[in-house]
C-alpha cells in the first residue's frame, strides 16, 4: 500500500485526536499507530480495509463506538528490534482501558500465507495452523504472544497485500478491566410515581438517652409500617 497523504493523516488527527500515535527516538519519528472508535457489529461483521477506514481518512470513526479499530502500525525498518511496535500495542490498549471500552479489533497482515498457499489451502486454515504453532508467521505470532485472539479471517481485506494474499486474520483484545453497564432495566428508575406511602407517628415526648436509642424508636416504627397493606 503507498504511503498516506497528508490529506488522510489530517483526516485520522481530526476524526480521533486521542487514537493517534507516534515513537520518536532522538526526535525522529520512528513508529506511527493510527486507531478510531467502531460499533461493535461493523467491527466484527465481513469488511475490507478501505471500506472500515473510510478510504484511510477514519471517516468511520465513531465517537460512540465500543471498540477500538487498529488501522495502522508501522515501524521504521532501521529501528526495528526496539520493541516500538509493542510499546504502540500497548498505547492502544491503555487508551481502549482509559475510554472504558471493550478492547481492540482489527485486521492482522499473514505475510507468509501467499507462498504457502498452495501447500496449507485457505487462509483459515493457515491462521488455525500458525495459532496452533504449527507454522511460524512473524506478523500474526506476534499479535497472538502480545494478547490478541483469533475472531476469524477477512477475506480480500487489503488485495494490495500481496505476501498476505489479500487477506487478514480477524483479531480481537478484549480489555480484561472492562465492567460492562448495569442493564437500563436493573438500574433505579428516575419516573415519577402515582401512589405513595406516609407515615406519621405521634411520638410522646420522652427523654433519650443517646441517638442509638432514637434511631431503634425509629427502626421500629419503620418495619411496623412496612408491613401495613
Amino acid at each position: 500500500m503507498s504511503a498516506y497523504s497528508a490529506d488522510q493523516l489530517r483526516g485520522q488527527i481530526n476524526n480521533f485526536p486521542q487514537g493517534q500515535f507516534v515513537a520518536t527516538y532522538e526526535d525522529e519519528i520512528v513508529g506511527y499507530c493510527a486507531t478510531f472508535r467502531i460499533a461493535e457489529a461493523i467491527a466484527f461483521g465481513p469488511h475490507t480495509w478501505w471500506q472500515i477506514t473510510g478510504n484511510g481518512f477514519a471517516a468511520r470513526h465513531d465517537p460512540a463506538g465500543d471498540w477500538l479499530y487498529g488501522m495502522e502500525v508501522f515501524v521504521d525498518p532501521d529501528f526495528r528490534g526496539l520493541r516500538i511496535g509493542q510499546r504502540l500495542y500497548a498505547a492502544r490498549k491503555a487508551l481502549a482501558t482509559e475510554l472504558h471500552l471493550k478492547g481492540i479489533v482489527f485486521g492482522g497482515r499473514i505475510p507468509g500465507y501467499a507462498r504457502r498457499s498452495k501447500k496449507i489451502g485457505s487462509p483459515r486454515a493457515y491462521v488455525d495452523a500458525v495459532a496452533a504453532k504449527n507454522l511460524r508467521d512473524s506478523v500474526l505470532g506476534f499479535q497472538l504472544r502480545n494478547g490478541f485472539e483469533i475472531h476469524g479471517v477477512l477475506e480480500n481485506y487489503l488485495p494490495s497485500d500481496k505476501e498476505s494474499g489479500g487477506h487478514a486474520a480477524h483479531l480481537v483484545w478484549r480489555d480484561p478491566k472492562y465492567i460492562a453497564p448495569e442493564p437500563v432495566s436493573s438500574r433505579p428508575s428516575n419516573r415519577s410515581v402515582d401512589t405513595v406511602r406516609v407515615s406519621l407517628v405521634q411520638y410522646q415526648q420522652r427523654r433519650l438517652k443517646s441517638f442509638e436509642e432514637f434511631a431503634a424508636q425509629v427502626e421500629y416504627f419503620v418495619d411496623v409500617v412496612a408491613d401495613y397493606k
